[in-house]
């Protein structure tokens, strides 16, 4: 799993000849331990996740433990690139780890005070924000020369605009370049774990 996991790191995803040669075996062998590829995967995505600690190890409100196993989350899944386009697309990997974060997430959402029945909801939200934003990181750092590069060329483009005609497009270009994917993450993360706060205070 160590070999899968550092092939998929290093081309965003592998092919079960690549791993039969980077353990020096027949791609058949793996069959042995996985039933298909599906199967390899799934466990691949559980093991990106095996260096998050989803129980009471932070200290703080629901809302605040909640917010660090988001940030927690967001940085196992940029560190092994694929694994968000995998939780996004497919049904629920069952692995350990995996289990271990939703049983985690879905409690401190109960937690802070939110309806057991309305807790799924929230955080099928709060995954689908992180694994989006995660995934189009990914995507922008695959066709750009990084996300300074990628910042200039979009703020150059908004900002050829008429700032008569369209004010707001070129102020909010004149800030684009000033911020970052984490910084932007984290101000959508908080507005998100404002409105579940509120939503727990008055259920």
């Amino acid at each position: 799993m160590v070999a899968a996991l550092e092939l998929a790191d290093m081309r965003g995803d592998f092919s079960m000849r690549a791993l039969g040669e980077r353990l020096g075996v027949d791609p058949m062998a793996v069959y042995r331990h996985f039933r298909d590829k599906d199967a390899l995967l799934d466990a691949l995505v559980d093991a990106a996740l095996q260096d998050l600690e989803p129980g009471p190890h932070v200290a703080g409100t629901p809302i605040e433990r909640l917010r660090q196993l988001c940030l927690d989350f967001r940085r196992a899944l940029s560190a092994h690139p694929g694994v968000a386009h995998r939780l996004r697309v497919t049904l629920p990997t069952l692995g350990p780890h995996v289990i271990g974060l939703t049983e985690a997430s879905l409690g401190l959402i109960h937690q802070a005070g939110v309806e057991l029945a309305e807790a799924p909801r929230v955080f099928t939200l709060l995954i689908r924000f992180v694994t989006a934003g995660v995934e189009e990181e990914e995507q922008i750092l695959a066709h750009n020369d990084g996300e300074q590069a990628w910042r200039a060329a979009v703020t150059s483009r908004y900002s050829s605009v008429s700032s008569g005609e369209y004010p707001h497009v070129t102020a909010m270009a004149a800030e684009l370049d000033r911020s970052s994917f984490q910084d932007d993450f984290e101000y959508g993360l908080d507005l998100l774990l404002d409105a579940v706060a509120r939503r727990g205070a008055s259920a």
